[in-house]
């Protein structure tokens, strides 16, 4: 024990020496103040969280933080380092310069009862977002780093959206969700620009265009993250110092980015012209029998329940479900090499199928480590085929019935509420802005005088004066939503999360956290729990290296919080 703990020990001082001699180096590459993010997150210090040693668990724990305080700071460096050297893209603009035009504001009028008149009214429509060569092997799949090509499809990949009004006059909202990974903000409003370009014309009126991610694993990569990284990376100073805009090994990904894009903006044309009138009703769901904390942290009576609203319309054709998980679709491997929506395909299937024919909408909650749990399935007697998605289909099965057997008696009045802005994330862990500047993925960044930010946005809808849908950027863990008691209070960094849930902060009013919405700006943690590159508070907790930083968590919640405190202002 005490030579594993003197190698333990050795090690945190090599690389905290490693560090101090990076730090100047990459000073002196800065290029045009990149390197002016600050490089410590945790804490500021190496030794912050550390707890009182009174016994050998303690030294390890201790240990391990410090291990892992070092390593963030190595890792900085050396990420700064490469980001120095390489020039930033002719698309950085000034702060000053940025049009926020294409952020949907919402409604000016903030209402708390149905007026006279006032009757719901919703159309529904999905479309396949897979390119008809996709049997070729030249689109990729979006989990990873490695280039993996899609050799065909399992199931399928869409996008299903809603367009609802609640006759008000102040304009329908589109609740849009597609099966990804995830969606960066710049695509989803290009998306905008084609939907509102289509009706500019005809004095219809479009309070919100928002798009969700599934976040599914084995869908065809949206965002550009599993798409050439090492092309990118050693090509990304010539590209941008040129402003290179076609790049022949690029052009199969450039194509299926515009082909979702356009087949989007198709969806929502046809889910506004199929608006007809009907009444809205609401229900919890209670999932967590079914999903578990990966950390081991939050218990499953802790897991809270999910909302759904489902939306009957007066002709008796086919209702409309809309419905906020918090699980992760991961049931079907990436590694499959095919095309999977993975639990969703089978949920939307479910529903349709024991409903006559009913629609979904799905989007994702406060994900964090939330992933599927409970259910064995047995493969011995199916075929290799079936066996992929045996897991995929009986979690979607079993979702559908808990959705279907929710008690929908609750008759949402018709009161639509929606309020959008424009929100800066200022990154302190520079991988995210070195994905920025090799082209990775395609936020917008600006520049702050010497420091950079990336434009986003928050958002807000309401459904009756009851329901309120929290639309976040970036996959939340539950505990930065639901609040830090259902983790036990517990803290990596010895500091306190000082924010209660937002869930009741408007009086009556029970609201939810949505992920993913409208942009993919990584994991968004309590500032307290952010520990970089690992976790001494449970196994198979993720990276946080896929966070913008350890402050995203109170920004973001704070930034929340002044959007409904600016309702009807």
């Amino acid at each position: 024990m005490t030579f594993r703990k003197s190698k333990l020990m050795a090690l945190i001082m090599c690389l905290t020496l490693l560090f101090t001699a990076l730090t100047p180096a990459a000073s002196a590459l800065s290029c045009g103040g990149d390197t002016t993010v600050p490089t410590v997150e945790n804490g500021e210090s190496i030794f912050s969280g550390l707890k009182d040693v009174n016994s050998a668990e303690d030294f390890k724990d201790n240990a391990a933080k410090v291990f892992y305080n070092s390593l963030n700071k190595v890792v900085e460096g050396l990420v700064k380092m490469i980001s120095a050297i390489i020039p930033a893209p002719k698309s950085w603009i000034n702060k000053t310069d940025y049009d926020d035009s294409d952020v949907l504001k919402g409604r000016s009028v903030y209402a708390t009862e149905a007026k006279e008149g006032n009757e719901w009214s919703l159309g529904y429509a999905s479309r396949s977002l897979i390119p008809a060569d996709i049997d070729e092997g030249k689109y990729y799949l979006g989990r990873d780093l490695t280039n993996r090509m899609a050799k065909g499809v399992y199931d399928d990949m869409r996008i299903r959206v809603a367009a609802i009004d609640d006759g008000s006059g102040e304009g329908l909202t589109v609740i849009g969700a597609i099966d990804a990974l995830g969606v960066n903000s710049t695509d989803i409003r290009a998306i905008r620009e084609g939907v509102l370009k289509a009706f500019e014309n005809t004095g219809l009126k479009i309070s919100g265009i928002n798009i969700m991610s599934t976040h599914c694993h084995s869908a065809l990569d949206t965002q550009g993250v599993s798409t050439e990284f090492f092309y990118k990376l050693f090509t990304a100073s010539y590209v941008n110092l040129f402003n290179i805009k076609n790049q022949d090994r690029l052009k199969n990904a450039d194509y299926f980015k515009n082909y979702f894009i356009e087949q989007s903006v198709i969806a929502v044309k046809e889910a506004i012209n199929a608006m007809e009138p009907g009444k809205l009703y609401f229900s919890e769901v209670d999932v967590s029998q079914y999903v578990r904390d990966k950390r081991g942290l939050i218990a499953k009576e802790d897991i809270p329940k999910v909302a759904s609203m489902k939306f009957v319309p007066a002709s008796g054709e086919a209702s409309t479900y809309l419905t906020d998980f918090s699980c992760h679709p991961t049931s079907f491997s990436a590694s499959n090499g095919l095309v999977s929506s993975d639990y969703i395909y089978f949920l939307d299937k479910y529903i349709a199928a024991h409903d006559n024919g009913a629609h979904l909408v799905f989007f994702q909650g406060a994900l964090g480590q939330l992933s599927r749990d409970g259910l064995e399935v047995d493969t011995s007697s199916m075929s290799e085929w079936d066996a992929k998605g045996a897991s995929t289909k009986a979690y979607g099965e079993k979702f559908g019935e808990l959705v279907l057997a929710a008690d929908y008696s609750e008759e949402l009045a018709p009161v639509l509420n929606e309020k959008h802005a424009t929100i800066w994330l200022y990154p302190t862990n520079s991988i995210l802005l070195l994905a920025c500047k090799i082209n990775l993925v395609n936020q917008q960044v600006c520049c702050d005088g010497l420091k950079k930010c990336i434009a986003s946005e928050t958002g807000y809808i309401e459904f009756g004066h009851r329901v309120g849908f929290a639309l976040f950027p970036g996959e939340f863990y539950p505990e930065t939503f639901w609040g830090h008691e259902i983790i036990g209070d517990t803290t990596w960094d010895g500091t306190q999360w000082p924010y209660e849930t937002p869930h009741n902060a408007i009086p009556g009013v029970d609201i939810y956290c949505v992920s993913l919405a409208n942009d993919a700006t990584g994991y968004v943690l309590t500032d307290d729990n952010f520990a970089f590159m690992g976790h001494i508070i449970g196994d198979g907790i993720a990276d946080e290296t896929l966070s913008a930083g350890k402050h995203q968590g109170s920004y973001q919640i704070g930034e929340f919080y002044k959007l409904i405190e600016s309702l009807g202002k």
